[in-house]
């Protein structure tokens, strides 16, 4: 089998299939990864994103954009999101957001990003974090955070940090074969 790299990473437009590809080529699989899926959720008329673990069996809430102004929850992050951070391999779909802004969460996600571990995820584009950033009225120490993160992954000789097109085919089909070496039953 040709060379993967142990850490793969999709980036790219919100809406462009990268979460959808790595959920495909995981399939059942998922199950057995350490991580976490970001997952947006509507229930009424409450709005909110949470952190769930990749068997399903647990979800933290930590962004509500229901209100007229969001509420963050950045203890999540270093609390329950600290303890996802672990396994044989970690599915991080997706990070590059407020994670960035709990010292505890970032310094356990480099130190993850530094090991042996295999790692497929999401990376949060540089123009969804500008988004985020307006929409949150967030704090300008976030982007700085975002782009270390981004160059921290172009650097490694380990990572794949891969620009997906709308519905990238190329984006499944790396997303497979990382599955078929790390994952490979």
């Amino acid at each position: 089998m040709e060379y993967i790299k142990r850490r793969l990473f999709l980036t790219g437009s919100i809406g462009c299939g990268k979460s959808t590809a790595i959920s495909r080529a995981l399939g059942s699989r998922l199950y057995r990864c350490g991580g976490f899926l970001t997952r947006r959720r509507t229930e009424g008329g409450r709005k909110y994103f949470c952190l769930e673990k990749p068997d399903g069996s647990a979800a933290e809430t930590f962004l509500d954009v229901s209100g007229g102004s969001p509420t963050v929850k950045p203890q999540v992050f270093s609390g329950f999101g600290l303890s996802l951070l672990g396994g044989d391999a970690v599915i991080l779909d997706e990070i590059g957001g407020l994670e960035l802004l709990s010292p505890e969460f970032s310094g356990a996600l480099y130190r993850l990003l530094e090991s042996d571990v295999p790692i497929i995820g999401v990376l949060k584009s540089p123009e969804s974090a500008e988004t985020m950033v307006k929409a949150l009225g967030m704090y300008r120490e976030f982007l700085p955070a975002a782009e270390r993160l981004r160059a921290f992954l172009l650097s490694d000789r380990n990572t794949l940090l891969y620009q997906c097109g709308q519905y990238d085919e190329n984006a499944l089909l790396l997303a497979q074969r990382w599955v078929g070496k790390y994952l490979n039953d």
